[in-house]
């Protein structure tokens, strides 16, 4: 049975070339991991050092690993805007939300600490842990507040170049 479809005639025919918003959707994404990585490895390495709750195991290794999960989980949610071609044209459109959602994560991060629960922590010596004293954010704002933050890091993309006729 044949297709109803003429064959192509080239490689090029059979595979369209990817149009510039979708190059560059996939082109920024090693930097926007990397940058997703860093900053929620930051925040963490932060609420960590503050609170006082750091160990050997949740050092360096431990929070790695926990920015990686998120980092990939801002990725997957996220991944409708690289695929999707309606999406993608809305997000590429649209490029100043992430900076907006980035924003609003920061000010929720701040908050977090000064709002709800917040507040002092001791934790009293015992037999095989020493004394904490440190402070701890309230989780309720804190998480959210992370989550908005490495969805919109993972998805921000530099402006567009104008170019002269465009103005």
């Amino acid at each position: 049975m044949s297709s109803p479809y003429p064959a192509p005639a080239s490689a090029d025919e059979a595979f369209p070339a990817p149009s510039p918003d979708a190059r560059r959707a996939w082109n920024w994404l090693p930097l926007q991991v990397f940058a997703t990585g860093l900053i929620t490895f930051v925040v963490a390495a932060t609420w960590i050092s503050v609170s006082d709750q750091y160990s050997e195991g949740m050092q360096v290794v431990g929070l790695a690993l926990g920015s990686a999960v998120i980092t990939i989980a801002a990725f997957l949610l996220g991944l409708p805007l690289r695929v999707a071609p309606l999406l993608r044209a809305w997000w590429v459109r649209h490029g100043g939300w992430p900076v907006i959602v980035a924003l609003l994560g920061i000010a929720g991060l701040v908050l977090s600490y000064v709002v709800g629960d917040a507040g002092p922590l001791h934790v009293p010596a015992d037999d095989l842990f020493p004394e904490v004293n440190g402070y701890l954010p309230d989780g309720r704002i804190f998480v959210p507040s992370y989550g908005l933050l490495a969805l919109a890091t993972m998805h921000t993309l530099p402006p567009r170049r104008r170019s002269l006729e465009n103005g």
